[in-house]
Parts: C-alpha cells; structure tokens; sequence
C-alpha cells in the first residue's frame, strides 16, 4: 500500500503540516511531477471525527493493475490503514492519469466523505466512473 512509497517522508502532526502550507500558501503538499500515472500528497482531513494529516497516494487503475489483479470493469476503491499514528490513504480513480484538478477533486470527495474508516471500500465500477473523472 501507501506507507512504502513515503519512505520516512510522512506527517502526522496536523499542526506541523499546517505551517508548512501556510509557509509555502498551498493546499496540500505534492510529492511527484505532474500530470503521472501515480502521485503522492499530504493534506488535512478527518477521520473518526478528528483531525489527521492523510499520506495520501492517488493512482490511475492502469498503474494500481501493474502490481495488483483487477476484474474487467474494475471499481474505483479508498484504502485506509493507520499505523503508529500516521495515517495513510491510496485512492485509486478510472481516470488516465492524475493531474492538479483530480487531485483538487479526490481531496474535496474525501473531506466530503463523512463515513470513513479503516479498510479498503470499493465503489463505482469503471462503466460508470470514467467519464466523470475525465
């Protein structure tokens, strides 16, 4: 999942994270060049009610089907795992590839989300995802 793409390079303090987007005025913290198959980001959110920091991984279903086995009309999917206080998020989109508006748009739906919770949770099969993200 996320945690090995972050390689030491997470934040769990919300308050830390916070600072340095107001340092840099910026809405989340990018990892990668754009537009990539794969990004890496971290912004604020909610989980259970309380504020983290997401270490947050988005991915195209074409590069998430390189190292895992996916069906012919795959569903988009959120994963959730918290571990020693850092909280990771891999959110995987029928789209082409990830750019600034998917980003804005994946960051709105997960702040959005009032139901979060560990685990993996599949929705919207490719059918009928992959005009709308496009």
């Amino acid at each position: 999942m996320t945690k090995s793409i972050f390689q030491g390079r997470t934040i769990s303090d919300v308050t830390i994270l916070q600072a340095r987007l107001d340092e840099l005025g910026l809405k989340y913290l990018l990892q990668d060049g754009l537009p990539a198959a794969r990004v890496c980001i971290q912004f604020e959110g909610r989980l259970y009610d309380t504020r983290v920091v997401w270490n947050a991984c988005i991915r195209t279903m074409e590069e998430y089907a390189l190292e895992n086995p996916v069906s012919s009309d795959p569903q988009q999917l959120i994963s959730i795992e918290v571990e020693a206080g850092v909280h990771y998020l891999e959110v995987v989109l029928n789209v082409s590839e990830i750019d600034r508006a998917v980003i804005e748009r994946t960051i709105i739906m997960i702040r959005k989300y009032k139901r979060l919770k560990e685990g993996r949770h599949e929705y919207g099969a490719r059918s009928k995802t992959e005009q709308r993200y496009s």
